[in-house]
């Protein structure tokens, strides 16, 4: 039993996102017209912004943003646009992807251009708060928050910082609202995350951001 409940321990310790099906690929693009993101991943909520540069494509010709949602039925609209610049460059801020997603680009000529396609992959977005920041020695305090997109059912990690990197010391799951709530004995100083695994393959596990407490 103490060899299972090790194994189990570092799976939950070592547990990495969640493998996204690979998207199928498109026709061959035009190299005329190209197209990269400003991050590779984000957190859910978070925006990026599409750019590229053409050539042989006139200023002022429409660039249209096309999207491939998982699981990667095929390219539709956006409805965001972009015209190209004197200089052929084109940029298209304020797109939110919700799940893992290509995107590619089109431009309006006659035929039309069609880019390469850029991945983005997104991670869960997890809250986390504490009921008491600076506790008693010895007395429990509540770990809670919330998970978008809602993912019912779904390990929750609670860790804790080391010298060689963050352990997780309990585990607990979301409810059917998306929401987790534990309480944990503390008893010295330490610094904590919360690590919610998605066990999908529309997003990646979601890490929250560190808080301290410290007792007295």
């Amino acid at each position: 039993m103490k060899k299972l409940s090790a194994a189990l321990a570092l799976v939950l310790v070592c547990a990495g996102p969640a493998v996204a099906a690979k998207p199928p690929k498109g026709p061959k693009p035009n190299p005329n017209l190209t197209i990269k993101s400003s991050a590779a991943a984000v957190t859910f909520g978070k925006s990026i912004t599409l750019s590229g540069t053409t050539k042989n494509i006139p200023s002022g010709t429409t660039i249209e943003v096309q999207q491939n949602p998982y699981p990667y039925s095929g390219f539709k609209p956006t409805g965001k646009t972009a015209t190209v610049d004197p200089a052929g460059n084109w940029s298209v801020a304020g797109i939110q992807p919700q799940v893992h997603t290509q995107y590619q680009v089109v431009a309006k000529t006659s035929p039309p251009t069609t880019s390469a396609a850029v991945f983005v992959r997104v991670r869960l977005r997890v809250s986390f708060r504490v009921s008491d920041s600076t506790p008693a020695k010895g007395s429990r305090v509540r770990f809670y928050g919330t998970v978008l997109p809602a993912h019912p059912g779904k390990p929750v990690l609670i860790q804790k910082k080391t010298s060689t990197g963050y352990k997780t010391v309990t585990t607990t799951k979301l409810s059917s609202t998306s929401k987790y709530s534990k309480r944990l004995r503390i008893r010295r100083n330490g610094t904590y995350r919360v690590v919610v695994q998605s066990l999908d393959q529309d997003h990646d596990n979601g890490t929250s951001r560190s808080r301290t407490l410290r007792v007295h």
